[in-house]
């Protein structure tokens, strides 16, 4: 069933966000209109237009988890925590990527199954010796996975709201976990998006931002609820929450307060809406007023962050010549719908302004030698969170 969602926030026509473009591809690149909507009765905040699910995870997905270090250390921290969980059963992970989290399921000698459709990312899990299922998860999936033995618990980083059809989805974890397992997520939070003005969280692949309020209301029906929750600082601001049967499970009292802070989602999205206004002729006054002024910019991290940061404000190579990134896929490629340049991190040089598109990685990124000597040499960055400024 589709959620039928009211249009609250309307970005515009929109590029595929990781659909990085090599020369000449630049005819006929798709296109769709983005808009976020709201709906009362379930209270579900998502995208009002999808994109088929095969036109974002293919045989030429450009996100790879490993290239950052900082989520490395996130996702071995994250399964140090988790392993109670795990027991004697199998752990089953939505979309594991190219197995990052799976080498520290590994490490830590638990059981694990990746579930990943993208086929190029999940090749390369293959080739650091995980088991990988490449489909895109159903009640047929976890019946292949429930055949190798019982599930002890799911998790998912940042998949969950990638799913259009969350119902089925739902469905499918809650076969897989019965009424002993526990299902673990997190995707960024609502609230964190709202706090922040970090509208870049809004793409094709975001189908849903997520609230307790919302996932206790698609899992009510299942026999299941949020019964813990936790606030994790990654990609911007993250709500991890527990998920377990009514019947094995007992809410703690720090979902109520979650909750609580959930209140008026509608006046939420228009505060929201306004912002992201106001962030726009911001970011484009501060840009075009450091070019006026004979800076020497670049971007830095083509994130897919990034592609909606620059469609939404009319950036591109006018203003930002290139993008410089570390990963070998993007790199000699251009940025979706604007067609910046995307350049090896090597690149990133003779530049005044750099503009930080991957601005959930700041801590890791200030940490580079090339940024640190940047700085000694009078370098700033811009970032638009949670406004646009000069730093």
């Amino acid at each position: 069933m589709r959620i039928p969602l009211k249009p609250v926030i309307d970005f515009g026509r929109m590029p595929i966000a990781n659909a990085f473009l090599a020369p000449g591809q630049f005819e006929g690149e798709y296109f769709f209109d983005m808009v976020v909507g709201y709906d009362a009765e379930t209270d579900a905040i998502g995208l009002v237009n999808t994109v088929p699910p095969e036109k974002m995870f293919h045989e030429n997905y450009a996100f790879f988890s490993s290239t950052s270090k900082g989520m490395q250390k996130h996702f071995c921290e994250t399964a140090e925590k988790l392993k109670p969980l795990a027991g004697s059963g199998i752990v089953v992970e939505m979309g594991s990527n190219d197995g990052i989290m799976l080498d520290a399921w590994k490490d830590l000698g638990v059981r694990a199954i990746g579930v990943e459709p993208s086929k190029n990312v999940a090749a390369a899990a293959r080739a650091r010796g995980h088991k990988v299922i490449t489909e895109f998860m159903s009640e047929k999936v976890a019946d292949e996975i429930l055949s190798s033995g019982e599930v002890s618990f799911v998790f998912g980083a940042n998949v969950s709201c990638h799913i259009e059809d969350i119902e089925t989805y739902f469905k499918s974890i809650a076969k897989l976990i019965g009424k002993k397992g526990v299902f673990v997520f997190e995707d960024p939070y609502f609230l964190d998006i709202v706090e922040k003005t970090s509208y870049d969280q809004v793409y094709d692949e975001h189908v849903w931002y997520f609230t307790i309020s919302f996932i206790n209301k698609m899992f009510a029906p299942l026999g299941y609820h949020v019964f813990d929750c936790e606030h994790v600082l990654v990609h911007g601001g993250e709500l991890r929450m527990y998920v377990g049967h009514k019947d094995t499970h007992t809410v703690k009292s720090v979902v109520e307060e979650w909750q609580k802070k959930e209140t008026d989602l509608p006046q939420k999205l228009e505060l929201l809406k306004a912002n992201i206004l106001l962030s726009k002729s911001r970011m484009r006054e501060l840009l075009v007023g450091l070019k006026k002024d004979g800076k020497r910019m670049c971007g830095f991290g083509a994130s897919s962050k990034g592609v909606i940061v620059c469609n939404f404000c009319e950036i591109g190579p006018d203003l930002i010549p290139f993008i410089t990134d570390n990963t070998p896929a993007k790199q000699g490629k251009y940025y979706p719908g604007v067609h910046i340049p995307v350049r090896p991190q090597e690149e990133f040089k003779d530049v005044d302004v750099a503009v930080l598109f991957a601005w959930n990685h700041l801590v890791e990124i200030e940490k580079l030698p090339l940024i640190q000597e940047f700085r000694k040499a009078g370098g700033k960055l811009v970032t638009h969170v949670p406004e646009p400024h000069l730093f």
